[in-house]
């Protein structure tokens, strides 16, 4: 029995348009240039919500991808938060 492809997508809604670009900005590299081949990801941007989309060959990738993604975004939410103390 072959796996079923796993697709999801992902909406993040931040508190403003600049934070939403930095983060974007941020973390775009790390979408496009992902050397997993058992994951594709895209991301978009529009007013003060990132979109990700996901779609992987296993459930095990997909929660990689998206376990790494979110962590990075994380990651640079709390580094612009620091940055404005």
């Amino acid at each position: 029995m072959k796996p079923q492809r796993i697709q999801g997508e992902f909406q993040i809604q931040l508190e403003d348009e600049k934070t939403t670009h930095i983060i974007w900005k941020a973390i775009k590299p790390e979408i496009e240039n992902s050397p997993s081949t058992r994951s594709k990801m895209k991301m978009k941007r529009e007013d003060k919500i990132i979109t990700l989309k996901i779609e992987s060959k296993d459930s095990t990738a997909f929660r990689a991808a998206m376990n790494s993604t979110l962590r990075w975004i994380k990651l640079a939410y709390d580094i612009i938060k620091l940055a404005k103390r």
